[in-house]
This record gives structure tokens, C-alpha cells and sequence, in this order.
């Protein structure tokens, strides 16, 4: 085989490697999520008697250890290895009463053509007494000056309570399935996933008679869509629902007013001493929404102002979570006071940097840590035999990936917190094998991100392969114009 032959096939080999380790590895992902054995931890359960339907609230071990902010890596295994149906739900607080509140929709205007809303920045104006939110959408435009209604936009910031349930006052398009998407922001650029569902309008055939006319299901689908009880307050929500034509008036929310407070869920954490006094950048083992962060600093009589900045990773711009003043103080009597714990709002990031005031000695030491986590349960049928395994923990889950149920579908006659309801089973977690709650948290660098070193390598690499390629080529050249001129034929 000649060199430039060599030279294409061997390149064409690496090419073809290089994709099918991708497919296998994309195969092996998925069948990962249906392993017990592929989780970061398994933690036994204890169920309750005679009762196909259950719940069990999730400790702060499998709370520490999630790689998807919508919980997508939690199952729960029968003694078969089977996962069994489950639904996610927020913990109501003891006699709490429900309140609905009614927001109005904001359409989101883009450029008429297809285009996602990911990544964008969205601006609001006010015109002629209406408020309306402005995109620009990336992607293939339509006509010149064209737009089309994006989504819609909910502002949310004046809510006190958290929310247990969001409905939806949309005009749907006949016989179109519409896929609606939910997310929350507290700045209009970085948003979490709060929930999905699908609506379908069912109108009956125009020959149809009357009686069947009448009998007509009219709107299917979820209406009202679970949000786990989240603190909503100073967010906005934004709706999306892909290229159908849609229009969305508002939405009504239905929070939990009253009753006791909620008992968070919460896990210390472990910094390492601070490089920098005024600035203690750590890198978090989980994607788990935060609802607060206490910090505690060390010393007596110590007062810090402090800034809480987060992000996804090091090609993000960090975004302000939360201002607060944090202390420690000798009490009356030897007792001693510590600062509360900082809203965060259920942020999910996985690189936290606290700013101390310039104008403070700042942090000589690592402070003391604790991190809260809103209250999650997990409903499920418990089907097959035991025993039955709790399972968290999977890196390359998505929201795609999640196996939860709506509560409606899972629960028949499903009623509004009917979930608190139903026994309780229990997470052994000492019977587990795991180091328990405890969060390490590592300093979180400051240069080119992993991600960043990987694309950059292949990209050297293809780089590589064309130089090869080229030089190959030019050498087989070279050779043909060196070779001597074949002799006349001496017949002729």
C-alpha cells in the first residue's frame, strides 16, 4: 500500500474508533441508570407493611451526592434489580394551608423562525402600560422584522410562601400534543429546571353528534404541575413550549401558608483554609438546588460582610447568589450567637465563591459550613420483592434521563397533598456502606476548565491528522516527479 493510502486509512480508522467509543460509551450510560451497581451509593429500605403505596423522605446522604439538579440519578430497586415506579414531591410543613395566587404572563419575543431560548439574556420594557419581555433569539431568522411569541415570562419575586403546585391558563392548538417547560431565574440569564408537562387539546370531530360532542374529553394531560414546595421568592419563572402556537395568559400558583416551619435537610461541609482571606472559591461534589448556606466564622466576636457567588463551572461568569453579614458573639450568661443561615433560593451550581469585605481582616481560617437543602420525598409502588434499595449518585444524568412519574398517574384518584398521607418507609442509612454526610469541598481553580483541555485536545489532534495527511500527500508527489521517463519503444 502506498504512504498517502496508509496515511487516509489510517485516519479514517481513528475517525471511525473515535465514534464508535462514543456510541458505546453513550450505550453504556444509559444502561448504567438501570444498574444498582453503577450508583455512587445504595442505602437498604425499610418499608411498611401491607402497603403498595409509600413514601420516604431523602437524608442528607443522597442529597450530597446527586449530579442532576432535577434529581434524574435517583432510583429506587426492588431485590430483582428492577426499578420500581416513583414520583418526586416537596414535604408539606405541619398544618399548612394553601393559598393560590394568580400571575400574569409576559410574552417572550424573538425572531420568527426556529431558535431556542438557552443561553440567552432577556430584557423587559414597558410599552404603552404593558410590560413586555424582549429576546434575541439565535438561530435561522424569518422575514426582516418578523417575531414570533418565544415563551412567556411570570414574575414571581413577590412570593412569601413556598409553592406546591403551578397551573397553566394557555389557549392550546387542536390536536397538537404541546410539551410546556418551566424554569426559574433570579437574574433573567441563569435558570433551573422546576418542571414539565404535556397538554393535549381533544376536540370532538365536527360530525360527530351531539351526545359524543358533549362527551368530548376536551383538555388532557397533567394540568397541574408538581414544584416540590420550592422557594420561589425574588425569581422569575419563564415557560417555553417549543414552536407551537400557544397562548398563555397566566399561570396559578398554590403555595403552603401557615403551619410550622419546614426542617431542612442539612449536611456540614469541610473548606480548606483560605489562600486568599477575602475570597474562598470552592468546588461542590453535588448539583443538588441549595436553599441556604450558614457560615460560621471562627474566633470570638467576629463580624464579616460577605458576598455568595456561584456558577457551573470556570467558562461561566460567576453570578451573585446572596449578600449577608455573618458573626459570632459572646452571648449573656458564657453563651455565645451566630448568624443565621443565607438564602440561596435554590441555586444549583457546582463552584461557590464567598467574598469577605475588603474593609475586614476576612477569613484567617476556614469557617464553620453547613449547607440546607429544601425537604424531598419520594413516592413509590413498592412492586416486586425485597429487599429494597435507595440508589443516588450517577455522573451524565439529565433532567432527559429522570424515571419520576406525575403524582396523578402513580397514585389513582390522586387528591392535593395526598402524598403526606401515605406511610413513611425509612433509608437505613447506617446500614449503608458510606462515609455518611459529610461534604468535602475542594478549592476550585481558576484556569482553562477540563472540558476546555479535552476540546482543545481534540481539536489538536484532528489538526494533527490533516498535517499528516497533507505531508503524505506532498512526499508522494515529490517521488512521481523524481521518477525517470519511461523509454521509447524500440518496436516503434
Amino acid at each position: 500500500m502506498k504512504p498517502a493510502h496508509r496515511g487516509r486509512s489510517w485516519a479514517l480508522g481513528a475517525g471511525l474508533a473515535a465514534a464508535l467509543c462514543l456510541c458505546a460509551g453513550v450505550a453504556r450510560a444509559a444502561a448504567d441508570a438501570g444498574s444498582p451497581a453503577a450508583y455512587a451509593i445504595r442505602i437498604p429500605v425499610s418499608l411498611v407493611a401491607e402497603a403498595p403505596l409509600q413514601r420516604i423522605v431523602l437524608p442528607a446522604e443522597v442529597m450530597v451526592r446527586l449530579q442532576s439538579p432535577a434529581y434524574a440519578d435517583l432510583r429506587l430497586f426492588n431485590g430483582a434489580g428492577q426499578p420500581v415506579p416513583m414520583a418526586l414531591a416537596g414535604v408539606a410543613a405541619a398544618g399548612a394551608q394553601e393559598e393560590s395566587v394568580v400571575l400574569p404572563a409576559y410574552p417572550i419575543l424573538g425572531a420568527a423562525g426556529p431558535a431556542g431560548l438557552e443561553g440567552l439574556s432577556l430584557r423587559i420594557e414597558e410599552r404603552q402600560g404593558q410590560r413586555v419581555v424582549q429576546v434575541d433569539a439565535v438561530g435561522t431568522a424569518g422575514p426582516a422584522g418578523a417575531q414570533a411569541v418565544r415563551g412567556a415570562l411570570l414574575d414571581a419575586r413577590g412570593l412569601r410562601q413556598p409553592v406546591a403546585r403551578m397551573a397553566l391558563d394557555a389557549d392550546l392548538p387542536a390536536g397538537q400534543p404541546v410539551s410546556f417547560t418551566v424554569q426559574a431565574s433570579q437574574d433573567l440569564k441563569h435558570w433551573r429546571p422546576l418542571a414539565e408537562t404535556v397538554l393535549y387539546r381533544a376536540d370532538a370531530p365536527a360530525a360527530a353528534p351531539a351526545a359524543a360532542a358533549s362527551a368530548a374529553p376536551g383538555r388532557l394531560g397533567h394540568e397541574q404541575m408538581d414544584l416540590r414546595l420550592a422557594e420561589l421568592g425574588g425569581h422569575y419563572l419563564r415557560v417555553t413550549w417549543g414552536d407551537a402556537t400557544v397562548t398563555l395568559r397566566g399561570a396559578t400558583l398554590v403555595t403552603a401558608r401557615g403551619g410550622g416551619a419546614r426542617e431542612r435537610v442539612s449536611a456540614s461541609m469541610a473548606a480548606p483554609a483560605p489562600g486568599d482571606p477575602h475570597a474562598l472559591v470552592l468546588a461542590l461534589p453535588f448539583a443538588t438546588p441549595l436553599a441556604a448556606l450558614k457560615i460560621t466564622p471562627q474566633g470570638s466576636n467576629v463580624l464579616t460582610p460577605v458576598r455568595v457567588l456561584g456558577r457551573h463551572d470556570r467558562s461561566q461568569p460567576w453570578s451573585p447568589l446572596a449578600s449577608a453579614v455573618v458573626y459570632r458573639m459572646a452571648g449573656g450568661a458564657g453563651g455565645e450567637r451566630s448568624s443565621g443561615p443565607i438564602e440561596l433560593g435554590g441555586a444549583s451550581v457546582r463552584e461557590l465563591r464567598i467574598e469577605a469585605d475588603p474593609k475586614t481582616p476576612g477569613f484567617s481560617a476556614a469557617p464553620e459550613m453547613a449547607l440546607q437543602f429544601e425537604p424531598v420525598q419520594l413516592v413509590f409502588l413498592a412492586s416486586g420483592q425485597g429487599p429494597f434499595t435507595l440508589a443516588a449518585g450517577l455522573s451524565g444524568a439529565t433532567a432527559a434521563t429522570a424515571a419520576f412519574l406525575p403524582l396523578a398517574s402513580l397514585v389513582p384518584g390522586y387528591r392535593p397533598a395526598q402524598e403526606n398521607t401515605l406511610p413513611l418507609a425509612q433509608a437505613e442509612v447506617a446500614r449503608a456502606d458510606i462515609a455518611g454526610a459529610l461534604v468535602v469541598a475542594t478549592p476550585a481553580g481558576e484556569g482553562m476548565p477540563a472540558r476546555s483541555w479535552v476540546l482543545w485536545g481534540v481539536l489538536l489532534a484532528g489538526v494533527g491528522a490533516l498535517a499528516l495527511m497533507a505531508w503524505l500527500l506532498l512526499r508522494q508527489t515529490r517521488q512521481a516527479g523524481r521518477e525517470p521517463a519511461a523509454p521509447p519503444d524500440a518496436s516503434a
